[in-house]
């Protein structure tokens, strides 16, 4: 058995990471529902808005809750949008996904000469931990987490709060000057002297990767700048410029994917049908069925899993959504974000993952 250890445990600490991943989106939900509309994403307890009930801990397991407990309420029954398990796999595969790849192989996606120098592997990750990557590990988690809300907030057809961008983007500079260790590629030219190994070296990358990212994104969509300016900031210039050349490769990738998926989700409530307007969760809710009454058309998601009804739920007439596959609810809003014709924040996102997964093979100009 000695044999399997090993892998055992690199199999666990990806589980781990993977669940962090799922909560991070699962808080993602709180932020993307809370935010736009002032609320504190901090304070108050999350609820069902259909009947006022609190959501249970033992609702909050990401993903997995949502579809064993029927996506819905478990108290009067309220149908609970697909979104919320998606946004939370998401998270989970994104974040959780690209911390694995940096963690367990010991920074071998990274480039630069401080990262890839020690045995990759959970346990050498465990026993002998390295700040150095698993900070890198973190602040790469905390830009993926803020492209992922951009991409959700602008499906939603709103935007980022202006007070949320300036925190994200104030964290992430306070960090890389402080720390510029954690910017493994310089400005790519010759570094003037002032710039040094100390904050003045942080400063100047971050500063240069913010202004590309700005001018890159200046044609985009608020999403798509803010994103790529976040990324300049903590990537540097050059890895902006890269994933702004490959957003729109993932972008014909998706059209791609799209058309293997052939349901065309209805549209509702004046929502095109491939949901370039309307409201995220209501364009959602509007494809799965049509409830007797008003559907809620946006759930606090501290959990995003909500189960059958309790016995003192109110009953409701079938639906053509209640009388096929349960998985079938998660089809139709998958189609409905492949199929839209711009996304630049989901592009974006799922580009910046791609480029952190291959930054190494990507980067030729050599170690800093």
């Amino acid at each position: 058995m000695v044999e399997w250890i090993i892998p055992l445990t690199d199999l666990v600490v990806i589980g781990l990471l993977l669940l962090i991943g799922g909560n991070l989106g699962s808080f993602l939900n709180v932020v993307v529902h809370r935010l736009p509309r002032g609320e504190s994403v901090v304070h108050g307890g999350s609820h069902c808005p259909s009947c006022g009930s609190a959501i249970r801990w033992y609702d909050n397991v990401p993903v997995f809750g949502w579809l064993l407990l029927g996506g819905r309420c478990r108290d009067c029954g309220a149908m609970i949008a697909a979104r919320y398990p998606l946004v939370e796999a998401v998270g989970a595969v994104v974040i959780g996904g690209v911390a694995a790849a940096e963690l367990l192989s010991g920074g071998r996606t990274l480039p630069g000469a401080a990262f890839g120098v020690v045995r990759p592997g959970a346990d050498n990750l465990l026993l002998r931990p390295d700040p150095l990557l698993i900070a890198v590990a973190g602040l790469h988690g905390w830009l993926l987490f803020n492209l992922l809300l951009g991409a959700a907030v602008e499906a939603d057809g709103r935007v980022v709060p202006a007070r949320w961008s300036r925190m994200a983007l104030g964290i992430a500079l306070a960090i890389v000057v402080g720390w510029n260790a954690l910017l493994p590629v310089g400005i790519g030219l010759e570094e003037p002297a002032w710039m040094g190994q100390g904050p003045g070296r942080g400063l100047g990358i971050a500063a240069c990767g913010l202004a590309c990212g700005a001018l890159l994104g200046v044609s985009s969509t608020p999403a798509g700048r803010q994103g790529l300016m976040l990324v300049g900031a903590i990537l540097g210039w050059q890895a902006a410029a890269c994933i702004a050349l490959l957003r729109p490769v993932v972008g014909w990738l998706r059209a791609m994917l799209a058309s293997l998926v052939p349901p065309d989700p209805p549209a509702g409530d004046g929502k095109n049908a491939d949901g370039t307007t309307g409201e995220f969760s209501e364009s959602i809710q509007s494809v799965l069925a049509s409830l007797e009454g008003e559907l809620p058309s946006s759930i606090d998601p501290g959990s995003s899993s909500l189960p059958e009804p309790g016995p003192g739920a109110v009953s409701r007439p079938e639906t053509a959504c209640d009388r096929g596959p349960f998985l079938a609810r998660l089809v139709d809003p998958i189609a409905l974000y492949l199929q839209r014709q711009e996304f630049p924040g989901g592009d974006l996102m799922v580009a910046t993952a791609a480029f952190l997964l291959a930054w190494r093979w990507l980067w030729r100009a050599g170690a800093e």
